[in-house]
């Protein structure tokens, strides 16, 4: 499924706010959870937590549409919004998005990097990675 999403990526960043601002990481992950919502309802769960204008969501929520990130329907007299992509999905495009651009660009870079990455912060995934790259060249 084609999105229209440019990603910005903030690698200082936690989580999904890595690649969406903070305030379309709450509204995405309370449609992942709600699975389908209207603004009000956003609205009143956000607000619970700080302070937000309804219009804001409002806005989020309609650029989050225009990006295809959700699908929004009306109902009456307000619109329903559903995730068009599942948080898997979504995760899973970023990865393939900021790891095609570095192979892409700097391959030899990006590989001795994650070699050494892993083998610094974690043993286990790099036999993992050792394991995957053996099982394939078979």
């Amino acid at each position: 499924m084609p999105l229209n999403m440019r990603l910005r990526f903030s690698p200082k960043k936690d989580g999904l706010v890595k690649v969406l601002g903070p305030l379309e990481t709450e509204i995405m992950q309370t449609l992942w959870q709600d699975k389908r919502s209207t603004v009000k309802k956003v609205h009143r769960k956000l607000s619970q937590q700080r302070d937000i204008a309804y219009t804001t969501v409002m806005t989020t929520m309609g650029r989050l549409a225009e990006k295809g990130v959700l699908d929004r329907h009306r109902e009456g007299l307000a619109y329903v919004y559903t995730p068009a992509i599942s948080e898997e999905e979504f995760v899973s495009m970023v990865v393939h998005q900021v790891l095609d651009g570095l192979m892409d660009d700097y391959s030899d870079m990006a590989i001795d990097y994650m070699i050494d990455y892993l083998s610094k912060h974690d043993p286990e995934e790099l036999r993992r990675l050792q394991r995957a790259i053996q099982s394939r060249g078979s």
